[in-house]
């Protein structure tokens, strides 16, 4: 069986594949505040199937931020992919469900978007398993642990995608090491000068011991091995 490996391609931008299946989560982005978009190149290589993303099988949105959406680009890549399966959070969404897409299993839940003072948006945290993999995407979700514990309700998770916040408190860091098995940072700012990146750099400073098993993600493209950890 082929194990799940992931691309991400800009801030929050994903590409997982696991044999000749593959799904996008966040990936049709735009440029927003300090946010690195999905490159020109890299997009229209999506949107046309183009090697290596020849077969994509779901388009899914944790929310419709504009760093994390495009609705050019979305629409685009739905013109040239007509029957894929899509998660898009709407108003009248459901607040939690499945949906199977080729090689992919992906549970849906609805989560609060951290306080951001931007336009509201219907936020989702992402469970998704393929290739005898789990991978949790927390994308913006608030900072509550006992929400995300008691949606994982003590199920094993792989991996998990956090945003670099969940570094600052000291719940949340404990709530990483405990709920997945092994944790990345993402969704960084494309400059290592801005205050989110050094923010986060100072946390692994200041928390060694309890950071010492958490990657930050901090460049793009980068290739991830997503093989199952043992219980």
């Amino acid at each position: 069986m082929s194990h799940l490996q992931a691309r991400l391609l800009c801030n929050a931008g994903l590409y997982f594949h696991c044999g000749d299946s593959a799904i996008l989560v966040d990936t049709l982005n735009q440029s927003f505040r300090s946010f690195k978009a999905i490159s020109h190149e890299t997009a229209e290589y999506l949107i046309q199937g183009q090697a290596p993303y020849q077969r994509i099988d779901g388009l899914f949105y944790t929310h419709l931020h504009p760093d994390h959406y495009d609705q050019d680009r979305n629409n685009a890549f739905l013109q040239r992919h007509p029957g894929i399966q899509t998660f898009f959070p709407l108003q009248e969404t459901l607040e939690h469900g499945f949906i199977k897409a080729g090689g992919f299993t992906v549970e849906y839940q609805y989560f609060e978007h951290t306080p951001c003072g931007y336009t509201w948006a219907k936020h989702y945290v992402l469970l998704l398993s393929a290739g005898g993999s789990t991978v949790y995407l927390a994308a913006d979700a608030e900072l509550n642990p006992d929400a995300h514990r008691a949606f994982l309700a003590g199920r094993h998770i792989d991996y998990g995608f956090f945003n670099a916040i969940y570094l600052s408190h000291h719940e949340t860091r404990r709530l990483m090491n405990e709920a997945v098995e092994k944790t990345y940072i993402y969704h960084l700012p494309e400059s290592m000068e801005d205050g989110i990146y050094r923010k986060a750099v100072r946390n692994f400073a200041r928390f060694p011991d309890e950071l010492k098993e958490i990657t930050l993600l901090d460049r793009y493209p980068l290739d991830l091995d997503l093989p199952p950890i043992g219980e």
